[in-house]
């Protein structure tokens, strides 16, 4: 966008008015320095920081424009929309390539058909351009856009840099504790996904017919043109799952005395480290305890033969003692999933530090009723009617069953599924915290 004709008298009076009307969407001007201003937005934060969103100057008339219409939040994603005026803008970033916003194969990439549009002819939709406002080295238009019309007229949909609300409303590009050291002459944007309709219909639906355009747009980039982009979801940076308690830990290191299978220490390592993908990290966890399975179950079957054969009322010849033994041995055979994870806590997991991880843990009310996890079993340390292990395998079988399973299973047709996107994904680090104590545990068993 070109340097501004108002002057500075009058872009100081524009900034002050565009400031007011923000005021009202929560949003609390902090700084005006260099040709940036910051802004902070109640309720928006992460890693115990206070997000910050910077806009350049010279792009308040564009701003001012914009807040002419009302702005409604997404729900769940980075971005906004403006259903009176059939708009609507959504973050979106490159899946694979972390620091690269925006592909140089983009540049490339013609729009199918000749199909214009009125932003095809001299009325283009609003986005600024990074390299514009940090006088970059690199040469202009280089990161270009993908604007594509429907053939019905009835809208167009383009891939750019962010509008000035695009950047308000969507992922902090700065945090405040530094704006006069870098952020007064420094403006960082993401690309967005925009779409205007002629047409936005029932207000209360516009945001998810968009999305639904939004999900078919980028999926055929990816299978059509083979790049792919995903939309940022606010759950991923603003989730308000508690943070696991600090655990002991040793001061020394010692020369290792655990035996740890290949397999085990693979799936420990990954879930450890896939704390972007809470589902995962979930799963492999989970697959933990799945390889001890067998181990609990034969265990808690040679236990209970063994107890059979030691009753001094067995006779080996009476039919009744050896049915007791094969009812003991079905255990192997017929036992649910459910049951073995149970058997195997029960077994291998200490009780009193069991229950210690939910009366130590600051986990609110994350494992009650309240939480936010729905459709699992709820955690009551005073339930009489079933013990806590019971407890602890029911839920995280549960959880299991809602993230592998499709929801048209008819198996799970009253349990929704569990994306990995979504904000009870981002929730889940008490329960991954819970799985990783009963893997220890566990692991711990089979030393001895």
């Amino acid at each position: 966008m070109s340097e501004s004709n108002i002057g500075k008298d009058g872009l100081d009076e524009l900034i002050k008015t565009v400031t007011e009307k923000l005021e009202r969407y929560k949003f609390t001007k902090i700084a005006h320095s260099g040709e940036m201003v910051g802004y902070t937005k109640e309720g928006a934060g992460y890693d115990g920081l206070s997000a910050l969103f910077t806009v350049p100057e010279k792009s308040f008339e564009m701003l001012d424009q914009q807040l002419k219409s009302r702005i409604v939040p997404l729900s769940d994603h980075f971005g906004y929309t403006a259903p009176s005026e059939g708009k609507f803008e959504i973050a979106v970033r490159r899946i694979g390539r972390i620091g690269r916003l925006f592909d140089p194969m983009l540049r490339s990439l013609p729009s199918a058909g000749k199909v214009q549009c009125k932003h095809s002819s001299g009325h283009p939709l609003p986005s600024l351009d990074p390299q514009e406002y940090n006088k970059s080295r690199l040469s202009k238009g280089m990161v270009g856009k993908i604007h594509v019309a429907d053939p019905e007229e009835t809208g167009c949909i383009e891939l750019s840099w962010a509008s000035p609300c695009g950047v308000l409303w969507g992922l902090p590009n700065g945090r405040n504790y530094d704006f006069d050291r870098v952020g007064a002459n420094s403006f960082r944007a993401m690309l967005t996904l925009k779409i205007e309709l002629e047409d936005p219909g029932d207000p209360s639906r516009f945001e998810e017919r968009c999305l639904g355009l939004v999900n078919a747009f980028l999926y055929e980039m990816s299978v059509r043109n083979g790049i792919s982009f995903e939309p940022v979801r606010q759950a991923e940076y603003y989730s308000n799952s508690p943070r696991s308690p600090r655990v002991r830990t040793e001061a020394s290191v010692r020369f290792p005395e655990t035996r740890i299978q290949p397999e085990i220490a693979e799936l420990f390592f990954f879930a450890g480290g896939a704390r972007e993908n809470p589902s995962l990290s979930f799963l492999s966890y989970y697959q933990i305890l799945e390889y001890f399975f067998p181990y609990a179950v034969r265990r808690e079957v040679i236990r209970r033969v063994r107890k059979e054969i030691s009753d001094p009322r067995f006779n080996k010849s009476a039919d009744d003692s050896i049915l007791k033994i094969l009812a003991a041995a079905e255990v192997a055979v017929s036992a649910s999933e459910a049951k073995q994870i149970a058997t195997l806590i029960d077994n291998s997991v200490r009780a009193e530090l069991l229950e210690e991880f939910f009366t130590n843990g600051s986990w609110a009310d994350h494992f009650t009723s309240k939480g936010p996890i729905s459709s699992v079993e709820p955690i009551n340390l005073k339930n009489s009617q079933k013990s806590l292990p019971s407890q602890v395998a029911d839920r995280i079988y549960r959880i299991r069953n809602r993230i592998v399973h499709a929801k048209d299973d008819p198996k799970y047709a009253d349990v929704r599924v569990l994306l990995p996107k979504s904000r009870e994904a981002y929730a889940l680090g008490p329960d991954i915290a819970l799985l990783k104590f009963l893997a220890e545990e566990v692991v711990l068993d089979s030393q001895v």
